[in-house]
Parts: C-alpha cells; structure tokens; sequence
C-alpha cells in the first residue's frame, strides 16, 4: 500500500503576509490585554483547544474565554508567537504550526499549535487552534 502526500498548493503574493498579520492582531492583543482584538481573527464556529485540553466551541465560547483570561492576567505575561510553516491543503484553507514562547515572573513556558485559517471574502479568518504544552525532554 502506498501512503498518499496531500497536495498542497501554491500561496498567492497576498496570502502569506496576510496569514502573518493574523498572527501579529493576536500577539498584539494579547499583549494589550484586549479580547475583543484577539478574537476579532476567529470564524463564527471556531473551535479553540488550549494546553490545559479546555475546549472552547463558537466565536462566543472562545471570546470569553479570552476576556477571562485577559481580564487577569499573570504577572510579567509577555509572549511571542512565530509562524514556523504554513501549508495550503485547498487555495483558501492554511494549516500553520506555530510555537508560542512566553514569559511570566514565575518562568518561561512555550506551546506548539496547529491552526487552521480559512480564505472568505478576501480575508484569513481562525477556524481551529490546538495547542500543547511543550516539554523539555533530556
């Protein structure tokens, strides 16, 4: 038997620097400590898995979340979000793995996410997140 490859396709001049700016509205707002420009990014039916394994179903779900999480924040939280590849399945859906370094005043942390953006209307919207914890091994 043999293992099939998906295809991936090309991305347009555009969609790239748009996918990163996704990413820069949310470490943006986050780093504001403003909910409300995180979960500007996400689709209506979203769906949002954090390291903990909560998961968050519905734009409505997520952005309460966020304002929870937002509204008190650990002190010192500071974080950095890098793309680290982007592959195209269809024209308008992007799978991303990022790795999210932060910083607290009790210590540094990172997580590992997959997320997939979808294309409509000319824009990248979030329409799922999975992250996880990433531990150091020996």
């Amino acid at each position: 038997m043999s293992r099939p490859a998906v295809s991936t396709h090309a991305a347009s001049s555009e969609d790239l620097p748009a996918i990163h700016d996704v990413f820069a509205e949310i470490q943006a707002g986050v780093g504001a400590f403003d909910a409300d420009a995180v979960g500007g990014q996400f689709t209506a039916n979203a769906s949002l898995t954090t390291p903990a394994g909560q998961r968050f179903d519905g734009w409505e779900a997520i952005n309460a979340h966020h304002r929870r999480q937002l509204a008190d924040p650990v002190p010192g939280f500071r974080t950095r979000i890098t793309v680290e590849r982007v592959t195209f399945p269809t024209p308008d859906t992007a799978v991303v793995s990022v790795r999210q370094n932060a910083s607290t005043a009790a210590g540094d942390f990172a997580n590992a996410g997959t997320w997939v953006l979808v294309k409509q209307d000319n824009r990248w919207w979030v329409h799922t997140v999975h992250n996880t914890n990433i531990v150091a091994t020996s």
